[in-house]
């Protein structure tokens, strides 16, 4: 299947069975045309071109008492996170000969699954948890969705909660994402940059300390370049909150990790703080830092936020979110 931009071509293979039989059977994630079946067992569409959710692979099938020669009309019932667009002359039609494979179509689709927690949230989903959401790719993605913080619908990429997972990684690591869905977790920067790419995106950082305080703070915008630009940081203004602003120092400087050193400062910083950040020369917040419960005498190396509780104090949960402004 080719790249799915907005709007994109999607061609749709040649059948695998032949028409006279009883049933004809594609089978594939996407089949979208005017002139494909009816999915068994589901309602009929008013025409061509209604559009419906997808849910899985599923099998389509085309009613026998259709597939006889010549143009045979066919209504179509579609579940799929996109929308059909029908160029202009498409028929809704299928010329199904007597004998031989039913013919292959072409068809226009446009995105329309989720693409974000707040759009998860506007489409009447409120409960905090794990969802599927689609990248500008196309690329399902599972992601937490902060339903209940500050209006709801942020996409959590960061999260560190009880130290069971170690945030000492290299380059590959970071790229990619790890964690747990139970725990602790780095969406991944290839992720991130997909989720901030297009559009505006508002960051929210949460802080909580081992005696149960709340801190956070906000940004107007948020986002992180690809992999040649190093996962360059382009952060907005800082808005409000109660931890203050530990962030802005950070802002157009690359991605650093223990293997890969971006930073302006004459050693490693991910290495010198134990970490990984967009480090500068070092750093006034180091969330990727050790897991080190409250305070410490190390420092500037654990969960740290500088404007919050300073170089010596290591907070018990972190989260780092985006949500489309």
């Amino acid at each position: 299947m080719v790249a799915c931009p907005f709007p994109c071509p999607l061609i749709i293979q040649g059948s695998d069975k032949y028409c006279p039989d009883n049933l004809h059977t594609f089978h594939g994630n996407f089949l979208l045309s005017s002139n494909l079946p009816q999915k068994a067992g589901s309602p009929g569409a008013e025409g061509g071109g209604d559009t419906g959710r997808w849910e899985g692979q599923a099998d389509w099938v085309w009613p026998s008492q259709l597939c006889g020669p010549g143009p045979q009309s066919s209504a179509l019932f579609i579940q799929t996170p996109m929308a059909l667009l029908l160029p202009p002359g498409l028929p809704s039609h299928c010329p199904c000969p007597a004998q031989g494979p039913c013919p292959a179509a072409t068809a226009w689709v446009r995105f329309s699954g989720p693409r974000t927690c707040k759009d998860l949230l506007d489409r009447g989903h409120f409960l905090s948890g794990w969802y599927t959401i689609y990248l500008p790719d196309c690329r399902p993605l599972t992601v937490l969705c902060d339903m209940d913080t500050d209006g709801g619908g942020w996409t959590v990429f960061q999260r560190r909660v009880d130290g069971s997972v170690d945030f000492y990684r290299d380059w590959a690591a970071y790229k990619q994402g790890f964690g747990s869905r139970l725990g602790e977790f780095w969406l991944g920067n290839d992720n991130i940059h997909a989720l901030t790419a297009q559009g505006t995106s508002e960051l929210r950082v949460d802080l909580v300390d081992f005696e149960d305080n709340h801190q956070f703070a906000k940004y107007r915008s948020f986002k992180v370049a690809d992999e040649k630009e190093k996962y360059n940081l382009v952060l907005g203004a800082f808005v409000e909150g109660s931890a203050g602003d530990s962030l802005t120092s950070h802002n157009n400087h690359s991605f650093s990790t223990k293997d890969q050193d971006n930073d302006l400062s004459t050693g490693n910083c991910a290495v010198m703080y134990q970490g990984a950040w967009w480090y500068r020369t070092c750093h006034v917040s180091n969330l990727n830092g050790r897991y080190l419960r409250g305070a410490h005498d190390s420092f500037a190396n654990g969960i740290n936020w500088k404007s919050g509780k300073g170089y010596n104090y290591s907070y018990k949960v972190s989260e780092m979110k985006v949500r489309p402004a």
